[in-house]
Order: C-alpha cells, then sequence, then structure tokens
C-alpha cells in the first residue's frame, strides 16, 4: 500500500513506535473525506503489530507482516458500516474480539470506520470499553464528522486532525510512486482540493469521468424546473457520500471562472450559490437536516 504522511498526526502517531507503553489507546482520526484517515489507521495499525518494525517500514518477514499479506489477521479487526450505518452486532462482535489475548501480536487493534454512523446504542456499548480500556487494546476510531459522536465518547479518546495537503506535496508524491510527468500530476493536484484520496480517485478514468458528469448535472439543473430538479435531487441524496462528493465538485467548478460561460449564471448569483453549497456542507456533514428540502431550497433562493 502506497502510503501518503499526512504531517501532523503521523508525527505524533511515530512515538507509539518508539515505545512499549502506549501513549493513549483510545484514538479518533477525523478530518476531511479522502485525506488519509483510515489508509494511515490501516499502516498504523499493522505497523505496530510487525514483530521487527523500523519506523514506517514493516520488516514483510514475521508471521504478523506474513498474515497481513493473506488478507487477514487475527489481531486486527476492521469495522464498516452497514447499510449507511453501524449496526449494535458489529460493536458487539467487535468488543468480544478485543476481550481476547492477543494470538500472534502483543496487541490487539480495532479500527471502526465511519464511527460517526454508530448508533447511540451502539457508542453506548462502546463507552464501557473507552473507559477502562485493557493494556494490549488500542481503538481508533475514524470519522468525517466527528460532532455525531456522543460528547462522552469524544471526551475519552485523543483527537487527532488530518488536515488537507499542500498542492506541491501531492504533486510530488503523484510523480513519485505513479509516474505522472509534472503537467500531468498537477493538473490532477488542482481537482483534488488537497485530498490525497481524491488524487489518487482521480487516477482513474471512471472516477474522473464521474466528476464531469457532476459539473454537467450542475449545468442542466440550473436551466431545470423546480418537477426536474426535484426528482435529481431524490436520487444523489440516498447516499451522504455521494451528495457530499457532488456538492464539494459543484463548488470547485463555481470556483472557476473557465465554467461560468457553461453555467450561465450571473456573478452575484454564482456567489450566492457558493454561499449556500458551503452551508448545506456543513449541515449535511454535522446534522440530520432533511436533505431533500435543504437541496430543494438552495435552487429555490435563485
Amino acid at each position: 500500500m502506497v502510503f501518503f504522511r499526512n504531517d501532523g498526526a503521523t508525527t505524533f502517531l511515530e512515538r507509539f513506535f518508539d515505545s512499549d507503553k502506549r501513549l493513549v489507546q483510545n484514538l479518533l482520526f477525523w478530518g476531511e473525506e479522502s485525506v488519509g484517515k483510515m489508509t494511515t489507521a490501516e499502516v498504523f495499525s499493522k505497523t505496530l503489530l510487525c514483530h521487527d518494525r523500523n519506523g514506517w517500514g514493516r520488516c514483510e518477514k514475521c508471521s504478523s507482516c506474513t498474515m497481513i499479506k493473506k488478507g487477514y489477521h487475527p489481531d486486527l479487526m476492521v469495522i464498516e458500516p452497514e447499510e449507511n450505518s453501524v449496526k449494535i452486532e458489529q460493536i458487539r462482535d467487535g468488543l468480544k474480539f478485543l476481550f481476547y489475548h492477543p494470538q500472534i501480536s502483543s496487541l490487539k487493534i480495532l479500527i471502526i470506520n465511519e464511527a460517526d454512523k454508530m448508533t447511540e446504542d451502539c457508542q453506548n456499548a462502546l463507552l464501557k470499553t473507552l473507559e477502562e480500556p485493557r493494556d494490549n487494546n488500542i481503538i481508533i476510531l475514524v470519522s468525517n464528522a466527528p460532532k455525531r459522536l456522543l460528547e462522552t465518547i469524544r471526551s475519552r479518546v485523543l483527537p487527532l486532525r488530518f488536515t488537507m495537503a499542500a498542492n506541491k506535496k501531492i504533486v510530488d508524491f503523484l510523480q513519485k510512486h505513479y509516474s505522472l510527468s509534472l503537467t500531468e500530476a498537477e493538473e490532477i493536484t488542482e481537482r483534488a482540493d488537497g485530498k490525497i484520496g481524491k488524487a489518487i480517485n482521480l487516477l482513474d478514468k471512471d472516477y474522473k469521468k464521474g466528476l464531469d458528469q457532476k459539473r454537467k448535472d450542475l449545468i442542466e439543473i440550473l436551466n431545470q424546473n423546480f418537477a426536474k430538479q426535484s426528482v435529481y435531487f431524490q436520487k444523489i441524496t440516498e447516499n451522504n457520500g455521494r451528495l457530499r462528493s457532488t456538492l464539494e465538485e459543484w463548488l470547485r467548478v463555481l470556483k472557476s471562472d473557465k465554467y461560468l460561460k457553461e453555467l450561465n449564471i450571473t456573478p452575484e448569483k454564482k456567489i450566492k450559490l457558493m454561499d449556500n453549497i458551503l452551508k448545506a456542507i456543513y449541515l449535511i456533514t454535522d446534522t440530520n437536516i432533511n436533505k431533500q428540502l435543504l437541496m430543494e431550497n438552495i435552487f429555490l433562493q435563485l
């Protein structure tokens, strides 16, 4: 796995490699989508489990590294949302996993991706383990929307913020690991908005095509009546991730003067639309607002 260092977070995590005594056992990796939180959680965990690590480098030879290569490690568990939420049964399985002693490593590590999608019952079930962690356990919560976590959960984890990356760093990374020319790397970085995950996704032609379609959708929507707009909003609001990525791409398009003629929108309306989209991104991230109504109101206001 090609690893991109998010400097502030990874520098702190390196302290774990230098001492057998854990600095803290409950971590929260938070930040914008596609800034490397989950990738770092996986690389960090697999490195900690390695028997002969060297910084972020794994030996690739020990029993732990061998198990990781096979796609399974008895001392590492990752929970992903099912049907857009983390279920109580998944959390119970995770707690049961942590209860037993490590099998081939000195630690057991539980990663919960999109932890903000845990129900309140899930979070309460996890709470006692966060309050009284076992010495050989590490729990990592990964979230784009940490405010959706209960205050009791947030107060028992150490938050590590993953920030946007500088364009130059993304360009250098793409050139080094994907053999791109400077021009190619700069074009991708310009569309990536400081997000390394998005930059890597843009190497996929289908992903790039999907972003181009979002731009075309915006052009059409601006020229459609309310009924047609409503049908489109119903489709994109079914998935929170899809809605957010659509809004972020629309914002990028609106920021660029080169699309102004295609959009056929006055500068005043463009500024208002950008402001509405920024507010919408905040609301869908940190609240449970009705997304269909939110989108309809954004364009009705124009």
